[in-house]
């Protein structure tokens, strides 16, 4: 027995932002537990509680930072409690006994380790920093090659989520992502493949790949160098057409492409796939070329236009969803009635506008004034989503008096229904009972509304 199942030791990780923190939070999950760590949902009980952080804005970073009041109230009842920060905020793993520190050590006096999610398998190195009484689970390392070799621990039996790379190469000038991930670099083929096959087998119904840049998901500099990837076809259709083969998985999606990499070559693959869905998620981030180009996004309007016109060619029905940028540093009424006239001309099924914030250590932060006031941004946020509120309901209405095949996730206690999203990553809710829960049902749409189908059991 180790000296974590000695004590019977808690963890605690409090999760912010996007569906890559989610997965990394998994394989964080699935590290802690191969030490012998217990999982809580309960502060009080917990042993370690660690922060997987998002900071695409500054409000997300200054939302886990308060939290560290509370940190230091729970340590002064606990002196034994350990707090951790990993995801986007962190730069360099270290703890306060570390040569080399990371600035948060410096700015938070309760915090004890901090890691970046790549330097997950050096945790064990870093607990035994803190607490010589670790010293063994860095013998557990040996066999940890990389961030992906960590057995994650699934939510759920019947969706999952697998990162395919890390690190981002097109240094958007809003984002910090290249700055606290690092530099593209994409998992082996194979690797993939044996991780999905293993979830098929175990009941997973829905893959969602994850990656910064999904679609060029082979294509770096690295992985160039690396002589992993062949490429006599597009490394990311290699990928996408080896899953499609897996019997029993039902749906595969990903999530997020850029438009500077998305060829016809993919979006037909994704068309003629068996497992394949009718639903891309497409960041456009502004509708003014001018923005674009400040933003540093290597592509224009007419180019976004010619994907999305190359995606209806092969798919009619394909559900299209973005991200919205409000605000940008220069952003003028101009640019942002460019933005919005091209933003209704798409017609998106769904989208998640922001309203812009420098982001500290970014080009946008440092070279570039913030222009637009806090009032101004919200303004043409509300303006926006009137645009996607009308987009919406008319993609939704197409559904209405249709069958669809919806995959349930879970009870929504807000709505007093079951819900789960179709083929075309519509949310569906309808009367049922907790035995549908990771079931692939039919629905029968009986009414759309802006953001929800709602249907009946067929």
């Amino acid at each position: 027995m180790n000296f974590v199942e000695e004590k019977e030791l808690k963890y605690l990780v409090r999760t912010h932002g996007c569906q890559m923190n989610h997965s990394d939070s998994e394989r964080l999950s699935g590290l802690l537990e191969s030490y012998g760590y217990k999982p809580t949902e309960e502060e009080a009980e917990a042993d370690f509680i660690i922060f997987n952080t998002c900071s695409i804005k500054q409000k997300a970073e200054d939302k886990v930072l308060g939290m560290m009041k509370h940190m230091k109230k729970l340590k002064r009842k606990n002196d034994k409690l350990l707090v951790g920060i990993t995801g986007c905020m962190t730069r360099t793993a270290s703890t306060r006994k570390s040569k080399e520190k990371d600035p948060l050590l410096n700015r938070v006096d309760c915090l004890d380790i901090v890691f970046p999610i790549a330097d997950l398998p050096k945790l064990g190195e870093l607990l035994t920093e803190v607490d010589p009484k670790f010293s063994e689970l860095e013998q557990k390392e040996a066999d940890l090659e990389n961030y992906f070799k960590i057995q994650p621990k699934y939510i759920n039996d019947f969706q999952a989520y697998i990162p395919i790379m890390s690190g981002c190469d097109k240094f958007c000038t809003y984002c910090i992502v290249p700055y606290s991930r690092g530099r593209e670099k994409s998992r082996p083929i194979e690797s993939v493949y044996k991780e999905a096959l293993e979830l098929v087998e175990n009941g997973c119904l829905e893959i969602t790949l994850l990656g910064q840049n999904v679609n060029s998901f082979g294509m770096s500099w690295e992985d160039k160098k690396s002589g992993l990837f062949e490429y006599h076809e597009n490394p990311f259709v290699q990928l996408l057409k080896k899953l499609d083969t897996i019997e029993g998985l039902e749906r595969l999606r990903f999530t997020s492409p850029h438009p500077q990499d998305i060829t016809e070559e993919v979006v037909k693959t994704i068309a003629d796939g068996r497992t394949l869905m009718p639903y891309i998620h497409l960041p456009l981030q502004s509708g003014s070329n001018a923005m674009l180009k400040k933003m540093n996004r290597n592509y224009d309007t007419e180019k976004f236009r010619e994907i999305v016109k190359t995606i209806r060619k092969y798919m009619p029905d394909c559900s299209i969803s973005t991200d919205m940028i409000v605000g940008f540093c220069g952003e003028t009424e101009e640019m942002f009635k460019e933005s919005c006239e091209f933003f209704e001309e798409i017609g998106f099924d769904l989208a998640f506008i922001s309203q812009f914030s420098p982001r500290k250590g970014t080009p946008a932060e440092m070279l570039m004034e913030d222009t637009v006031s806090r009032e101004e941004k919200k303004r043409r946020w509300h303006s926006m989503n009137e645009v996607l509120r009308k987009s919406a309901r008319a993609r939704h209405d197409v559904f209405e008096g249709k069958t669809v095949k919806v995959l349930v996730e879970r009870y929504n206690e807000r709505v007093g229904k079951y819900q789960g999203r179709t083929e075309h990553y519509k949310e569906v809710a309808f009367d049922g009972d907790e035995s549908l829960i990771g079931q692939m049902v039919d629905v029968y749409v009986d009414k759309s509304t802006d953001w929800l189908l709602e249907g009946t059991l067929v």
